[in-house]
């Protein structure tokens, strides 16, 4: 499933995950907080999620089975 996200989608979902704010995503990634904001919600949609928790949950769910 993490194949379907671009590279940046993948950092910026990995920060969320994380815990991090689209301002503090913004900042670390050198991005536009909009910018941030377009990216959470692509992901969101290709994820099939409604909100940045389930989001998070969804990283950590494919990343540990990626990971094995």
């Amino acid at each position: 499933m993490h194949q379907d996200l671009s590279p940046q989608e993948r950092r910026v979902v990995a920060a969320v995950a994380e815990g991090k704010t689209n301002k503090q995503i913004a900042l670390e990634l050198g991005l536009a907080e909009p910018t941030v904001k377009n990216y959470v919600a692509n992901a969101m949609h290709k994820a099939d999620v409604d909100n940045r928790t389930l989001l998070a949950l969804w990283w950590r769910q494919h990343e540990q089975a990626a990971n094995g």
